[in-house]
């Protein structure tokens, strides 16, 4: 009998994995989590070889490089700096919509880290913790992405 923390890791994969391309532009990205409800996917070349990971924490780690105005809390709006206070804040909105026209190899992790679909989701779990991921991409002897463990699918089965 096979125990909980013997399960293979190609038995809870997902196999239909939403992918992106280093080419791929930043807003497609975000549009394609929205739609899919999902919070990060490989990154991979055309021969299916992953070679990184994109995230919402990556895409907001972008947003955070925009230079919000400054406000002196005891006078948040002196007279004579409203108007160029305005200024900087419509320009936000057109720096934000450059960044989404950003590629995924800007903002993509290069740390890889991979699971064989041999491994126990044991395995996937320490990996997990460890580099606080929330997903692992599974790749084959060649690198070539087959699937993709994430926390839930683990959780799921200790729940069980």
């Amino acid at each position: 009998m096979q125990t909980k923390t013997n399960v293979k890791v190609k038995e809870l994969m997902t196999t239909k994995v939403i992918a992106f391309k280093p080419s791929d532009k930043i807003r497609y990205v975000a549009e394609t989590f929205r739609a899919n409800r999902i919070s990060g996917a490989p990154v991979i070349d055309d021969k299916r070889r992953v070679i990184g990971v994109i995230s919402e924490a990556d895409i907001m780690r972008l947003t955070a490089t925009i230079p919000f105005p400054d406000v002196d809390p005891l006078n948040p709006f002196p007279v004579f700096s409203i108007s160029g206070y305005m200024k900087k804040v419509k320009k936000i909105p057109d720096e934000i919509e450059t960044l989404f026209e950003g590629y995924v190899k800007d903002v993509m992790s290069k740390k890889l880290v991979t699971i064989s679909p041999d491994d126990s989701i044991s395995d996937a779990a320490r990996i997990m913790h460890k580099n606080d991921f929330n997903r692992i991409p599974v790749v084959d002897d060649e690198g070539k992405l087959v699937g993709l463990i994430a926390r839930d699918d683990i959780i799921g089965v200790f729940a069980k």
